[in-house]
């Protein structure tokens, strides 16, 4: 597909994630370091379940205005990191302290930077009074919640805050995706998109244009 055709969808991606109120949005052009896709979307959200809503409002707009499907999705469940792979391009939605623990932008430290248009709202907002009102909206959910349901979520919202209790939530799959001895390697690649290792298996490998 033409540079300037993905260009297009990648834009078209960005204003879906402002639509809903995504931040931190950073477009990478990754095509002269990876295999997989030309470019990385990487996006913050307040909360697990607005990073399922700004994915769901990206599919749907790139559907409705290029016709375009993701082939695969990862993570929508869950809704800390959800992940739409458009093969030339790859969208990355994280809860914004999943973002800050993973911190992928880092390993692309030399990919160039995507032009994007933002809208006037995001420089009048700072990403950590997104973050401030998105645990408001949170906590009036808490109280409309049924009563014998709102310990076990307020538990549950008070780890989250925890460094300390976030890290442990992801100790088990750091043991599986990084080795102390390849910091660098491959097994991060695989982290960073965890649809890399099935696609690499069944498909060639795409020769990609230096320039």
């Amino acid at each position: 597909m033409e540079l300037e055709h993905v260009l297009e969808q990648v834009k078209v991606a960005a204003l879906a994630i402002w639509d809903k109120k995504g931040f931190e949005v950073v477009a990478l052009r990754v095509r002269e370091i990876v295999q997989y896709t030309d470019f990385l979307i990487i996006a913050s959200a307040t909360s697990d379940r607005h990073a399922a809503a700004i994915a769901d409002h990206v599919e749907a707009m790139l559907h409705e205005k290029l016709g375009q499907k993701p082939i695969g999705t990862e993570g929508r469940t869950q809704g800390r990191w959800v992940l739409l792979d458009y093969s030339d391009f790859v969208v990355h939605v994280f809860h914004r302290p999943v973002r800050d623990y993973y911190d992928i932008e880092r390993l692309y430290g030399d990919a160039p930077h995507v032009d994007l248009e933002e809208p006037a709202w995001v420089k009048e907002i700072s990403p950590d009074a997104m973050v401030e009102q998105g645990f408001d909206y949170g906590d009036q959910l808490w109280m409309d919640a049924p009563d014998e349901s709102l310990d076990d979520e307020l538990d549950d919202d008070d780890d989250m805050d925890d460094d300390e209790d976030l890290e442990g939530e992801f100790a088990d799959d750091d043991d599986e995706l990084f080795d102390e001895d390849d910091p660098e390697g491959a097994q991060i690649a695989v982290a960073v998109d965890p649809l890399v290792a099935e696609r690499e298996a069944v498909a060639p490998k795409r020769k990609r244009p230096v320039a």
